[in-house]
């Protein structure tokens, strides 16, 4: 009888925390922690779901890799099946892009406190460049997501103005009162 999975119990939050991560790639102490696993079992693991990436020495496994196998054990498939499956290595495949660390974007609701949104103005506070720089980082990512951009533009920037037709009438009322008083002079000469 073969051991029992360590993390199967825990496999909602691992993916749940795969799924919301921004990584690209993770290494064999991610895996450690994420799965809670020695180093030579996290190795076997990442070993068994993928050929990873070489990155200098060490391997690095690709984030979507990890969420597709994670989901087929979801599905119900049995993780020891799933890692002795591959009998024939895939290829590998060239690093283009590389996250390796967590960061969640900002939004509208976790926007550092230096920054402040009323309607028409943006105000952010720094005592140092690296605040402001941060703000500025934040202010970007909040903008690029399209829901947060709509959300700031429906909240924050004020409808245009209806013009002032007050300059327009009080022309118009000036040009009849010299009209008028044309018409007087007139009446009289």
């Amino acid at each position: 009888m073969s051991r029992p999975v360590s993390w199967l119990p825990r496999l909602a939050e691992i993916r749940r925390s795969v799924k919301n991560s921004v990584r690209s790639h993770y290494e064999r102490k991610d895996i450690e922690r994420l799965f809670e696993l020695q180093p030579r079992a996290a190795q076997v693991l990442m070993q068994g779901i993928s050929p990873a990436a070489k990155v200098g020495r060490s391997y690095l496994l690709a984030h979507a890799d990890l969420e597709r196998f994670l989901d087929r054990i979801h599905e119900g498939a049995d993780p020891a099946s799933l890692l002795s499956a591959g009998s024939a290595p895939a290829p590998r495949r060239r690093l283009r892009e590389l996250v390796q660390v967590d960061h969640l974007p900002a939004t509208l609701d976790t926007a550092s406190s230096n920054i402040s949104f009323a309607p028409g103005t943006l105000t952010i506070s720094f005592a140092s460049m690296e605040e402001l720089a941060s703000a500025m980082l934040a202010l970007a990512e909040i903008l690029e997501c399209p829901e947060q951009f709509a959300a700031v533009e429906e909240r924050y920037v004020p409808f245009p103005e209806e013009p002032d037709h007050g300059d327009r009438d009080r022309e118009a009322v000036e040009k009849l009162y010299v009209e008028l008083q044309q018409l007087e002079q007139d009446k009289y000469l």
